[in-house]
């Protein structure tokens, strides 16, 4: 189960998603939404007894979610406003996950090569889309965990990083 924080009117919301069956399970705050797929990249749900049409794209930092034709803009936190995911290990800096249950499609970097903060390294295909995984820190790539075409959690590095210590 992958788990997420949003901020609406800089009031924390927590949600999850769990994989059930070809669709997803999100819980968002109190409230529980199955969402099954019905085209690519688009899925639906009752909402209220009515059935809504729910569609998402990622374009560099910004998600646009698209719900029965209002659209939501998730962007990016800063550095500063990182909260961590699921198996963030406290918010550790030396290490980057999926933030979602999927597969990796392809590596942009590899053990030894120096990265920048926000830097792209990883592309975890979840939900028939393609996500880009970002460090959350300057390094040294230190170890790749997965190849290519392995199934990935949200609990397992992906890959470790050399953080110089901050002074």
């Amino acid at each position: 189960m992958a788990k997420y924080e949003f901020l609406i009117d800089d009031e924390p919301i927590e949600s999850n998603a769990e994989k059930q069956g070809e669709g997803f399970r999100v819980t968002v705050g109190e409230k529980a939404f199955d969402l099954l797929p019905s085209g690519p990249g688009l899925y639906s749900t009752m909402i209220g007894g009515v059935r809504k049409t729910i569609g998402a794209v990622a374009n560099k930092d910004t998600v646009y979610v698209d719900i029965d034709s209002v659209l939501f803009e998730l962007k990016e936190p800063t550095e500063d406003e990182f909260g961590g995911g699921a198996g963030d290990a406290g918010g550790a800096k030396d290490k980057v996950f999926a933030p979602m249950p999927g597969k990796i499609v392809k590596y942009l970097v590899e053990v030894g090569q120096t990265v920048e903060v926000k830097q792209q390294v990883v592309i975890v295909e979840a939900m028939k889309m393609e996500n880009p995984v970002l460090v959350r820190a300057a390094g040294t790539v230190k170890a790749i965990n997965f190849a290519v075409g392995d199934q990935v959690d949200t609990e397992t590095p992906l890959l470790e990083l050399d953080v110089p210590e901050e002074g």
